[in-house]
Formats: structure tokens, C-alpha cells, sequence
């Protein structure tokens, strides 16, 4: 016996198949294949594919070319060509014997294989210029991530927007799940290993009966009495349209309600309308359905039972009977302030009606059938449940007249004390009540469709980019603000395929140094303003910050990092907007009733990170770990409050406040970087507002730290990541770089990690001599098709007993993956060093590979080869695998953002106190790009020319306008005029 795992099988059925049939395959063809039996030695597959597609197990499931193909085990192989033989087909064997013959191909498996193969060049769909992804229901699905759109409410203006934003996933049958404030969940995920599934398969789904028949599934596209079926995933709202055999066409429009006041604090809407294009009247039965979250989520780990008996149905009706919304009652104190409900309003010819049927049983509805074909669904039995699950279905006679249609709104939402307002126990009733007015009317629905999709098209306008390439254009212009704005409000962990409660991250801050020039563009400096407020409030007045949080800090101080990434917050808004005002602002402190200024809370962040919470070479301590969550080194490690307990024994002792904590902790060269950056950041604001004498003892500060980088972190080839303090013989002094003796590959006396070189480099910190090296390799260690490997092979296990990186194969994560966040960050760095170093040489390979690492990222390269890279052709996935290039989730991260920043980056945008600098790196092959700009105060127009290959403003080779007159200080100035201004910057044709 011989045991095998997926790593270790070296051959693949494609290979099986090309040699088996290498005459009859060109060398770079693409096949798709599976092996014909467990032995891997023989292998059926499809030639004559427009790109790798899983089309032999599509065929597979037909039963006639089932039948065709040799039987498992007889040692035969068999390959399927396209466009050969009379019905442009053929079928080729090769036995055990290793003869190939030609098989017969009976007509009608011929017509049915082909009919499907015609279709397979567009089961991955199709992207639109505004964006849209189109897909066929009935199509294959390339990975659980493609085929899911992300909806977003609008509570900008109310309370505590950062955390009661609604927020949806929703996959192309309409499915997923649908959060309120925080984590709390209104439409119920599932709690299962499938990535496909993030919601309760009920979710938004509804059925359609007629003569106690059921003619129509909404998650059963494949029914034969469905004619097609499509989906539209778009900015903010989903559309599936269905047209039956029978005459009907169904349409479905999902988006999430902005917030009125006095209205629910998240509502999803789902309007359904049916139109009859028979020449007969219909009498039809729509049965809707969806499962609540639980008030106790995390009781689903261990103790469902629990989760069950303390909820009870519950139904809201009206003065005659009819369900206003049935709604589950839950008995512990903490449910009964997040109260879910679902109405349906049908817009009949006699105006709104209820319905008059419910059933809060999932066992009672489905009885001996199945979802797909429940058995209750023939008549409600309107008996509320003692206990749960959360299920609902309501029910309502349709009657459409021939060539009518009518419409159908369904209301999912939640009222809760998070509202802000005045908390009664008739909030459900109130606020139920003024929703269901307002939907009285069917033009409701649309209007709010309007209104939720005009604020994304106005966020969107700050850039507005024309570059000639379709594609590319519709991306920047609409779905890449579009998933910073809905990272903007959303923990990273609701998505397709995260189907946990991580809270809000502190370091998640970076998704507002991308939205905020969004913000400020349509005027809201006010949001950006309570935004950075709230993550300012988390800081200690010690200076370290609460990890993540819900409306409650947790872990304070435990990972490094996170306060250092509010300066950058606070630093790019006051350059962006000009309010040094801002750093007055009175801000809360972390732990305490009391407040002080913004700016004092800034100073007590650089003065815990940089000089108390240092280690023996003068450099911020690791802590549990730092922005990389592998990096879990130090097992004794103490967070902020213990840290700052013992800190004050420490100088009850007879020490100085400002001296270093004695500890033995590892120093991370990250923070170190951070640290730099924020130091000078902070001189720049103390300058700023006046107060010259800090901003000189910062400057001092800056280059102290930095001669301790060179003097420390530095190690010939590369920056160190990790300073270790605690082995007194040596045996380990650092991590990352020549010989650290932590390598996993034996070839190599060294580890390496990214993010040493792009934080390296955006501190200011590496000189050129250095980014040459570290270029150099970068190639040599962390180079991929698909991008930056976040760190080559290292082996962590040596120093610490528990690390992420244990946790994943190679190639996968943090274990060698391509990490497209740390990817948008190192091109954030090289197009930051092609503006500024002095060889024009190493400034353009700099620029060229910050080119090249935006290109592995924007998720429109997933239409060149959907079915082997997966990911969403929408929105960014977190990483790669790095053998494979395959997009592996989740798909909320930091990589949309730094994608933003690198783009403005490389579009020549960078904020000055005397106005806008436009200082570009574009693509060697671009010779012109447009652009325009929407600012506070006024729009620009901005066009760049220039030859091929690689130019720069540092060089002297370009001309500024504005409105045909020339800028000598090369500052577009900030106008308030509300007007519109042409901006050009010209690069000279001849050598510089």
C-alpha cells in the first residue's frame, strides 16, 4: 500500500493525456482532463478549448458520452477534439495496448456534447464597460468566489456609522448572508466547510405555485422550465432575471435600504416583479423564505440546542389579521434589543397588500421533500413555534393579467437600540410601520434603488480614470472605490467564504487612507473627520491601542502595530484637506471618561512605540506580533496594560519616564519603519500648527531612529524583519535576510520577507545602494508569475512553538503565498522610489515592477483565465497560491486599498501643503492617459503625454498647464471655484 496526498502527485491527468495523445495535442492547447481511474495511469479529456475549462467533467455528466468513454480500470485513455470528423467531433482511444483508434460518435451525443462545448467559452460570463459582471445561472462556477456581488447600506449622517453600515454577500442565485451593526447577523450564515455557502440555503429565495403545482424554484436555475436565466452582478445591487417556458419573466433586484429616520437600522430589500407575457390571465402562489441569525451565534459552535430554546416565533400583524412582519422573539435580555423581521408587500390592483400566511418552521415546510421541493408549501399553517431555528416563509396569491406585471417587495431588516435613538419596547411596531408606509407605494423601491446607487456613482467621481483600456477604466471607476467604500464600514471577516465574527481591526484604519480622498471629493470631510475620531478614541493614554473592536475594545496593546497606522490616517487627511484644526479636536481616551486633543493622543503613540515599548537595539518591540499575524515569535509576551504595570514598577524603581522597558522581547524592523514614517509625519504636523520646538526634537528623533535601523536591521542583502533579544549565545540574533539560519530550503542560508523591503523604502529608511540589492533579491527569492511571495520558505517552527505559517501548505498564505496586500504595498514603495532615487536605470526597473505587480492584481485578469486562477473579476482577493496562481479568499482585505494608494501613486497624485504635485509613473508603453479629478473645491482635467518608455518629473522632462498656462512651481493649486480645469503635463519627445 502506498499513501498519496494532493502535494505529492507530480503527474496530472493533463499530462497523462498529452503524452498518451501527443499527436493529436498541440503543445500549448488547452486541455481539460480527469484521470480514468484511481490508478492515475490513463486519463479522458477535451482538446480544441479557447482556455483551460473543466469541460470534460461537464460532458461527463452527460449520460450518452458517458456511455462512450472506456470503463475505470481497463488501463484505456480517451481524448475528445474539436473540429475534426463530419459532426465536429471526434473520439480517440488509446488502449493498453497503446494503439490509438478512432470511436464513432452517435449523432445525437455528438449534438448534445457540442451544444454544451459551444457554450463553454462563456461560463465564466462576461464583464460590461460600467463594470457589471453578467453570468449565466446554469454555467459552471470557476470557484466560490466568482460569481458574488457585496451591497452595502448607507447610514452616513446617523449614529455610529462605522459600525451600523448594513452590509450583504450575495451570490449569483441571490443567496448569502446580510449583517447590521457589527457582526450581528439578520439573515443567518451557514455554519459549514463549503465555501459556496455563506447564508442558510432559504435565504432570499421563493417559490412560485399554480393549480397546487410548483412551476418555479428561484435557486433552481437548471429546472427545464426555465428558458435562461442571468444574473447581474453591479456597483451595490444584484439583478437575476429568469424567462419560463410558460411565458413568464421573473426579475429579482436585491440592494440594501439607505437609512431614513424613524425607519429600521438595516433593511435588504428584494423586489420581485413578474411580468406575463402569456395571452392568458395567471392565478399564481409566491411562498418567500429565509433563516434569522442567532442572538447567540457563537453557542452554534457547541450548544445549537441552546441556540434553538431561547427563541420563539413571533408575528406582527395588522388590525385584521394580515402579517405586517413575522419576527422571531428571542428570551435573553441581550436579544431582545436586535429585533429581526421580514415583510412582503405585493403591489396589487387594489394597492399594497399583506399576506396572510406564515410558517416559522423549517421542518413543517419542507416536511417529506426537500427545499428545492418542500412539501408544506401548498398552505401555511401560521403556528408560531415555541422554539426555533430562525426560519420564516410568508405566502401571497398573485393574480397577473395577460401582458401585466406585478411587483412584489420583500423586507428584510432589523430594529435595534444601535439605532441611537430612543429605545421602547414599540420600536418594532414604529418603526416597521413607517417602513411599510413608505413601501406602500411600488415607486418606493425604485427610488431607493436610485438613491443607493447615485451616493456610489457620486463616491466614485474623486477619479475618474481613461486610460483607452476598457477593462482597466471600468474598474478604477467602479468597482475598485466601490470595495474600498464597503471595507470602509465592514470587519474583514464577512465575505463569500469568512463566515466568522472578527471585529474591526485597528490597523483596518488603512482602508480610510484610500476612502477619504473619496469622501472629501463629495464633500464629506465631516465623515472622514468622525471616522478618524472613533479609531482615536481606542488609543490608551499610554499610547497603545485596543486591537480590534465592536463597541468594546479588546486586546489592548497585544499586536505592535496598531497605533502607528492612525498617524498615517490623520497625517494624509490634514495634507488632503488642510484642517490642522483637526488636531485639536477633543478625541477619547481608551479605557477612561476623559478626552484630550487628537494631536496629544499622536504624541503619546510615539512616544510608547518609540520609547518605551523598544527593545535592547532601540527598535519598537514585536509584542504578540506586528501587521504579519505569523509572526507570533515571543510566547511571554505581555500586552499594553501589563506592559504599562510593569513599566511603572519599573520606574518606582528609580528609573525616568522615557527610558525602555527592560525586557528580553523581540524588536520588529516593521514597526521600526512605521515608527519612522510616523515620527516624520508628526514633525510635519508640529510644523504645521506651530509648534516648532517638538517638531525639531521629532526631526532629532528621526534620525536617531534611523542610524539604529542602518546600524541594526541592515544585513548585506536585505533588511532583518525580527531582532531577537533572547538567545545570550547567539544562536539567533534576527529573522530575514542572509544568514539568519531560519531558511526551510537548504539551498539558502537566509529567510526574506516583503515587507521589509516596502516599508523600508516608504520610511525613507533604504538608500539606494540598498533598494538595488533588495531588488535583486526580491527576484532571486520572492518572485512568482503571480506576484511578491509575502516570505520565502522559513522555518518559524525554530523559534516559536506556534506561528501562522505552521498552519498552511507552502505556496498557500502566509507560508510563501502571494500576499496582495504586502504586494499593493511593495508598489506602492517602487513607484515612490522610481520618483526619488538618482539612477534613472534603477527608477525605471523600479517603476516597471510596480507596473508589473498592479497587473497580477486587478481582478479583471481573472476573465484571461477564469477557470484556473479563480478569485472574483470584481473585487480583489487577499492572496494567490504561489505555485498555482490560483485566488484564494477571503475577498475583504487590504489589497483594494493599497491597490488605490499605488495607483494614485503611479498617476502622479501626492498632496502638498502648496497644492497638488503631479509627479507620475506610468507604464513605459502608455504614451498618453487621462484623467479627471474631483477635489473639495474644484475639478481637474488631467491629461499626461509622453513618448514610450520610462519618464519622470525628476528629470526635468515634462511641462506643466493649467488652463494652457504654465505652472513654475509644479503645484496644480488647490482652487474653491467649483470649476473645471484643464491640466496637462507634457514629457519632451528627446532623451533627457
Amino acid at each position: 500500500m502506498n499513501y498519496l496526498a494532493a502535494r505529492e502527485l507530480k503527474k496530472s491527468p493533463e499530462d497523462v493525456l498529452r503524452e498518451a495523445f501527443s499527436g493529436l495535442i498541440a503543445p500549448d492547447a488547452p486541455v481539460s482532463a480527469v484521470f480514468a481511474d484511481s490508478s492515475h495511469e490513463a486519463a479522458i479529456g477535451v482538446a480544441g478549448l479557447p482556455y483551460r475549462l473543466p469541460a470534460i467533467r461537464e460532458l461527463l455528466s452527460l449520460p450518452g458520452m458517458a456511455a462512450l468513454l472506456p470503463p475505470a480500470g481497463s488501463g484505456a485513455s480517451a481524448l475528445l477534439t474539436l473540429g475534426r470528423g463530419s459532426e465536429g467531433l471526434s473520439l480517440h482511444v488509446r488502449g493498453a495496448d497503446l494503439e490509438i483508434r478512432e470511436a464513432a460518435v452517435p449523432a445525437a451525443a455528438a449534438w448534445e456534447a457540442l451544444r454544451l462545448l459551444d457554450e463553454a467559452a462563456g461560463w465564466a460570463g462576461s464583464l460590461n464597460k460600467d463594470g457589471e459582471h453578467i453570468l449565466d445561472l446554469r454555467s459552471p462556477l470557476p470557484g466560490p468566489h466568482f460569481g458574488v456581488n457585496l451591497l452595502l447600506g448607507n447610514r452616513i449622517g446617523f449614529d455610529h456609522a462605522l459600525q451600523t453600515t448594513p452590509k450583504s454577500v450575495v451570490d449569483r442565485l441571490g443567496g448569502g448572508s446580510f449583517r447590521s451593526h457589527a457582526a450581528t447577523q439578520v439573515l443567518a450564515t451557514r455554519w459549514d466547510m463549503r465555501q459556496e455557502e455563506n447564508g442558510f440555503p432559504a435565504n432570499r429565495q421563493f417559490y412560485l405555485l399554480e393549480d397546487g403545482e410548483q412551476i418555479f424554484y428561484s435557486a433552481e436555475p437548471g429546472d427545464a422550465r426555465i428558458e435562461s436565466a442571468v444574473c447581474t452582478h453591479s456597483q451595490n445591487m444584484t439583478v437575476i432575471r429568469y424567462r419560463t417556458r410558460c411565458g413568464l419573466e421573473i426579475t429579482r433586484t436585491l440592494f440594501i435600504l439607505p437609512q431614513r429616520a424613524g425607519e429600521p437600522l438595516a433593511t435588504e430589500v428584494q423586489r420581485i416583479d413578474i411580468a406575463n407575457h402569456g395571452e392568458t390571465s395567471r392565478r399564481l402562489r409566491l411562498v418567500y423564505t429565509g433563516m434569522f441569525g442567532s442572538a447567540a451565534p457563537n453557542a452554534l459552535f457547541e450548544d445549537v440546542l441552546y441556540s434553538n430554546v431561547i427563541m420563539q416565533g413571533g408575528v406582527l400583524r395588522n388590525e385584521d389579521g394580515a402579517v405586517v412582519a413575522v419576527s422571531p422573539d428571542y428570551y435573553p435580555q441581550a436579544g431582545r434589543t436586535d429585533l429581526r423581521f421580514h415583510s412582503m408587500v405585493v403591489h396589487g390592483p387594489n394597492g399594497p397588500e399583506l399576506p396572510r400566511e406564515y410558517s416559522v418552521s423549517y421542518n413543517e415546510f419542507v416536511g417529506t421533500g426537500s427545499l428545492h421541493r418542500p412539501s408544506g408549501a401548498l398552505r401555511l399553517s401560521s403556528v408560531l413555534n415555541r422554539k426555533g431555528p430562525g426560519f420564516f416563509a410568508v405566502a401571497a396569491p398573485l393574480e397577473i393579467a395577460a401582458g401585466a406585471t406585478v411587483a412584489v417587495d420583500q423586507l428584510t431588516g432589523l430594529v435595534s437600540e444601535k439605532a441611537g435613538g430612543v429605545w421602547s419596547d414599540d420600536a418594532l411596531k414604529d418603526e416597521v410601520a413607517a417602513l411599510l408606509a413608505r413601501f406602500a407605494s411600488p415607486e418606493t423601491a425604485e427610488a431607493a434603488l436610485e438613491e443607493a446607487r447615485g451616493f456610489v456613482r457620486e463616491y466614485g467621481q474623486f477619479l475618474q480614470l481613461a486610460s483607452g483600456s476598457e477593462p482597466l477604466d471600468a474598474y478604477v471607476n467602479r468597482n475598485l472605490p466601490f470595495q474600498v467604500l464597503y471595507q470602509t464600514f465592514v470587519s474583514r471577516s464577512f465575505c463569500q467564504t469568512q463566515k466568522g465574527y472578527r471585529e474591526i481591526g485597528f490597523r483596518e484604519i488603512q482602508d480610510l487612507y484610500a476612502s477619504m480622498y473619496y469622501f472629501v471629493g463629495m464633500g464629506r470631510r465631516d465623515l472622514v473627520r468622525s471616522l478618524l475620531k472613533e479609531w482615536t478614541g481606542m488609543v490608551f493614554e499610554f499610547g497603545y491601542a485596543y486591537h480590534n473592536f465592536f463597541w468594546v475594545g479588546k486586546e489592548p496593546g497585544k499586536w505592535s502595530d496598531d497605533a502607528l497606522w492612525l498617524i498615517q490616517a490623520v497625517y494624509r487627511y490634514v495634507m488632503l484637506t488642510g484642517d490642522i484644526e483637526f488636531l485639536e479636536e477633543p478625541c477619547g481616551i481608551a479605557g477612561t471618561s476623559r478626552q484630550r486633543p487628537v494631536f496629544e493622543t499622536l504624541q503619546a503613540i510615539i512616544t510608547y512605540s518609540g520609547r518605551i515599548s523598544v527593545g535592547r537595539h532601540g527598535l519598537p518591540l514585536l509584542d504578540y506580533a506586528d501587521w504579519n499575524d505569523c509572526l507570533k515569535l515571543d510566547s511571554t509576551c505581555i500586552n499594553g496594560p501589563d506592559k504599562e504595570a510593569r513599566y511603572r514598577r519599573q520606574l518606582e524603581a528609580g528609573g525616568t519616564f522615557g527610558d525602555p522597558l527592560e525586557s528580553d522581547y523581540s524588536e520588529s524592523v516593521m514597526n521600526a519603519f512605521l515608527l519612522k514614517l510616523a515620527v516624520d509625519e508628526l514633525a510635519e504636523l508640529a510644523e504645521k500648527k506651530g509648534s516648532g520646538a517638538y517638531a525639531a526634537e521629532l526631526a532629532d528623533f528621526g534620525a536617531e531612529l534611523r542610524e539604529r535601523i542602518q546600524k541594526h536591521a541592515w544585513k548585506e542583502d536585505f533588511y532583518a524583519r525580527v531582532l531577537f533579544n533572547r538567545y545570550p549565545d547567539g544562536e539567533y540574533a534576527y529573522l530575514g535576510a542572509a544568514g539568519d539560519g531560519l531558511s526551510a530550503d537548504p539551498d539558502h542560508d537566509g529567510s526574506y520577507f516583503l515587507n521589509s523591503f516596502s516599508w523600508s523604502v516608504l520610511s525613507g529608511c533604504a538608500d539606494e545602494e540598498q533598494i538595488k540589492i533588495m531588488l535583486d533579491t526580491l527576484d532571486r527569492r520572492l518572485w512568482t508569475p503571480y506576484g511578491l511571495k509575502l516570505v520565502s520558505s522559513v522555518a518559524l517552527g525554530r523559534v516559536s512553538s506556534h506561528t501562522a505559517s505552521d498552519e498552511y501548505f507552502p505556496g498557500d498564505r502566509e507560508n510563501g503565498g502571494v500576499f496582495k496586500h504586502a504586494c499593493m504595498m511593495a508598489a506602492a514603495a517602487m513607484f515612490k522610489g522610481a520618483k526619488e532615487v538618482q539612477d534613472p536605470a534603477l527608477a525605471a526597473r523600479l517603476g516597471q515592477s510596480g507596473h508589473w505587480l498592479m497587473d497580477r492584481v486587478f481582478p479583471f485578469r481573472t476573465m484571461d483565465d477564469p477557470f484556473a486562477v479563480c478569485g472574483n473579476p470584481r473585487f480583489c482577493t487577499q492572496y494567490n497560491n504561489s505555485e498555482t496562481g490560483e485566488n484564494i479568499g477571503p475577498m475583504l482585505s487590504g489589497t483594494s486599498t493599497w491597490l488605490t494608494l499605488s495607483l494614485m501613486a503611479a498617476l502622479g497624485l501626492e498632496y502638498k501643503a502648496d497644492g497638488l504635485a503631479l509627479d507620475p509613473v506610468l507604464a513605459d508603453t502608455d504614451t498618453e492617459l487621462s484623467y479627471t479629478l474631483r477635489l473639495e473645491g474644484a475639478a481637474y482635467h488631467i491629461r499626461i503625454v509622453k513618448p514610450e518608455g520610462f519618464r519622470r518629473v525628476k528629470d526635468d522632462t515634462a511641462v506643466l498647464t493649467m488652463d494652457g498656462k504654465p505652472l513654475e512651481n509644479g503645484r496644480i493649486p488647490l482652487l474653491a471655484d467649483g470649476g473645471l480645469h484643464e491640466v496637462e503635463l507634457k514629457f519632451e519627445a528627446a532623451g533627457r
